[in-house]
């Protein structure tokens, strides 16, 4: 066995590995920058069109014109036409505004009757700090629950697998759809993976009769095909990505490096995505999707890492414009998915409190301040407020 001396940027690179913040490496030890070969890299072959075309015009023209075709791509896989942006933008504006249309406005018997099921992702950053993303959901679950609606917050491992975390979500949600009339799924960044293995093993195995249950599926800037981060950090023989994989190894940490493997690829399987569409017949899917803010197509906030953020897209041999961990084309559905999708298009990084929707102001406007990147629990309630004020009622069809 080789020996490895536990030096201090190893050790950092373990913990902060251990969670999502996994670029928030120490930034040396990073090798040269020619790009690696196709190895065994999972998210070489993209799952939809807007994926491919946006890596073919980074490589081709650079990230700033890809981000353009990123945009424009983004708007034409909105199924709402642009619609729910508008609303969003409405009821983020001012937040006693409730759409008369809108989930908030239905009468309190009927709320009551409506379950949301929020499941977060990984723990961001160092793993004995403040787990900062799951407070914003709490303050999410929070606003939802006095806002006369089921709620409930489902406790996954904060680093646990996605098969593990999956199971987990099954067990709760037979609950959940035994005792509501419509269910939203809500998930953030990495549990787009265990909402997906749910649906893809247990979901669709459900009663016709509580598939017909499944209304919305909402997706904040989720790995819906992937991370980009995440493969490099499994399957990079750069030094520091190979150095950090061992060190897991050697210290018994193997279930980090099974996270990473599983986020760095497309969490769907082909044969069962085809069937999604008819086996929850009344399900809209709602992706947020985060597009670079800066005029060059990276994001202007710090997120974490910037030089390993620097060297994942010189040394990649793939990569398109990303909000800091995911490829912003990747947090739509892939083509293979058929159900209905509309699109939100926020304008930041992954740590979307912070960002701006296009063409309106901030996500966050009374709980964020520009410049400032730490999260704070009452922005979910914030976000989450305004977008029950402007889903339309429709989608509980």
């Amino acid at each position: 066995m080789i020996r490895v001396r536990p030096v201090r940027y190893l050790r950092r690179a373990a913990q902060w590995i251990r969670g999502w913040g996994l670029a928030g490496v120490s930034c040396f030890a990073l090798g040269c920058v020619s790009h690696d070969e196709v190895g065994e890299y999972a998210g070489i072959g993209p799952k939809s069109a807007l994926v491919g075309a946006v890596r073919k015009t980074t490589r081709e023209a650079g990230l700033a014109e890809a981000r353009e075709q990123l945009l424009a791509g983004l708007a034409a896989e909105d199924g709402s036409r642009g619609g729910l942006q508008r609303r969003i933008i409405r009821t983020t504006a001012d937040g006693g505004l409730v759409l008369p249309d809108s989930l908030a406005a239905l009468p309190a018997a009927q709320r009551r009757r409506v379950a949301l099921a929020i499941v977060p992702g990984t723990k961001a950053g160092n793993p004995n700090g403040k787990d900062r993303t799951r407070e914003c959901l709490r303050g999410a679950a929070e606003a939802s629950k006095a806002m006369g609606f089921s709620t409930f917050f489902l406790e996954t491992e904060a680093r646990g697998t996605v098969q593990e975390n999956a199971e987990l979500v099954g067990s709760r949600m037979r609950e959940i759809f035994a005792r509501s009339d419509q269910v939203i799924l809500v998930m953030l960044s990495k549990g787009a993976h265990d909402v997906i293995r749910y649906l893809q093993e247990d979901g669709v195995n459900l009663s016709a009769a509580d598939r017909a249950k499944l209304s919305v599926v909402l997706s904040l800037a989720g790995t819906l095909q992937g991370s980009v981060v995440a493969d490099w950090m499994a399957h990079s023989p750069r030094p520091l990505a190979a150095a950090t994989r061992q060190w897991l190894h050697l210290s018994g940490q193997d279930a980090a490096i099974d996270m990473l493997e599983s986020v760095a690829r497309s969490p769907w399987e082909d044969r069962t995505a085809r069937r999604l569409s008819s086996r929850f017949p009344r399900l809209t899917w709602i992706s947020i999707a985060m597009v670079p803010d800066g005029e060059d197509g990276r994001i202007r906030e710090r997120l974490w890492a910037p030089l390993v953020r620097g060297r994942i897209e010189k040394t990649m041999p793939y990569y398109s414009p990303s909000d800091g961990l995911v490829e912003s084309a990747s947090s739509i559905l892939p083509d293979v998915v058929t159900v209905p999708e509309w699109v939100v298009i926020g304008s930041g990084s992954h740590a979307m409190p912070n960002g701006t929707y296009l063409g309106g102001g901030r996500i966050a406007p009374q709980t964020t301040r520009p410049g400032k990147e730490t999260l704070h629990p009452e922005s979910g309630g914030e976000i989450m407020s305004a977008y029950l004020r402007a889903l339309p009622q429709d989608l509980l069809r």
